[in-house]
C-alpha cells in the first residue's frame, strides 16, 4: 500500500476541473508491478507539482522536478494518478490524470544449475510458484509453493499466519507442512543428518519480500535457519532472489551455489511464467 505523507503544506484535497483541452503536463506512466514511474512536461509559472493517487496526496515537488515514482502501491489494483501544477499561491494552473492497473509478482520462478555440482542430483534446479494473497494482519503478501506431482505444497508461510506462536512439528510427520519442509530441505542439505522436529519462530512480510526463521531440533540441539524471498522487476524481467542461511552446523551442511561464489547461499530466480 502507498503511504499518505501529509505535511503542513498540503491538507488540501485536489479539486481540479479538467479542461476540454489537452493538458500541458502530458502525464505518462510506466508501471513496474507495484511501483509506477511518472513523467510530465513543464508548466509555465508552476512553483510546485503535487502528486496524488486515488485522491490521496503523495508528494509536493519543486518546479524543476518532472518525474516521480509512486512506490509500494497495492498489487493487482487500479489507481487514478494525478499531477497538478500549482503556483506560489497554491492555485492550480494545470492538471493531468491517468488510470493505471498494477501488476503482481505472481508466477512461476526458476533457477537452473548449469554445473555438475548439484548436491548428488538433488539440486539441478529450483522451481517456486508465487501467488498474491491477502491477510487481515499482514495485508498483501506472496505465498510460495513448490511443485508436487500435479499439485503444490506451500513452503511460505510454512505454518498459519493466524497463529501468534507456532507448534513444533515432527520432521517425519505425514502432513503437508512436514512434507513441504522435508522436500525443500533435502535439496539444500548436503549431510545425512536430519532434524527431529521444526517450527516457525519468526516471520517478516512486506508485499514484495518475506523472511522466516525456522527452529529445528536434533539430538537435543536447537538451531535456526533464516530464509528470505525478495521480488523485483528489472528491465529484463521479474526476479525472485531466494536466500537461506544458518549458523554453526546448519551453515556447514547447506549446499553452496556453484554459480555464485561471492554469495553462495543466494539463488537468483527468473519468472518464466505468469499466473
Amino acid at each position: 500500500m502507498f503511504s499518505s505523507r501529509k505535511s503542513g503544506l498540503v491538507f488540501i484535497m485536489i479539486m481540479i476541473s479538467f479542461s476540454l483541452y489537452a493538458s500541458q503536463l502530458d502525464l505518462k506512466a510506466q508501471v513496474l508491478v507495484n511501483d509506477v514511474n511518472l513523467e510530465w512536461s513543464e508548466v509555465e509559472g508552476a512553483s510546485f507539482y503535487d502528486v496524488y493517487a486515488n485522491d490521496i496526496f503523495l508528494a509536493r515537488l519543486d518546479a524543476d522536478t518532472f518525474s516521480y515514482t509512486a512506490e509500494n502501491l497495492a498489487q493487482d489494483s487500479g489507481y487514478r494518478l494525478i499531477v497538478g501544477a500549482r503556483d506560489e499561491n497554491n492555485n492550480t494552473l494545470d492538471a493531468d490524470a491517468l488510470e493505471i492497473e498494477t501488476d503482481s509478482f505472481s508466477g512461476v520462478y526458476k533457477w537452473v544449475n548449469e554445473t555438475d555440482d548439484d548436491n548428488k542430483g538433488r539440486l539441478k534446479e529450483i522451481v517456486y510458484i508465487a501467488r498474491l494473497k491477502t491477510s487481515p494482519e499482514y495485508g498483501q503478501y506472496m505465498e510460495i509453493s513448490i511443485p508436487y506431482g500435479d499439485d503444490e505444497l506451500v513452503i511460505f508461510p510454512l505454518q498459519s499466519l493466524d497463529d501468534s506462536t507456532w507448534p513444533w512439528i515432527d520432521y517425519d510427520d505425514g502432513g503437508e507442512t512436514a512434507l513441504a519442509y522435508r522436500l525443500n530441505c533435502e535439496k539444500f542439505n548436503t549431510s545425512s543428518l536430519k532434524p527431529g522436529r521444526f517450527r516457525v519462530s519468526r516471520i517478516f512480510i512486506t508485499p514484495e519480500s518475506a523472511s522466516v526463521e525456522i527452529q529445528s531440533s536434533a539430538f537435543g540441539f536447537k538451531v535456526t535457519t533464516t530464509t528470505s524471498y525478495d521480488f523485483s522487476m528489472r528491465e529484463d524481467g521479474v526476479y525472485l532472489v531466494y536466500e537461506t542461511s544458518g549458523s554453526g552446523l546448519v551453515e556447514s551442511a547447506l549446499f553452496r551455489n556453484p554459480m555464485n561464489e561471492d554469495d553462495p547461499f543466494t539463488y537468483e530466480m527468473v519468472r518464466v511464467m505468469e499466473i
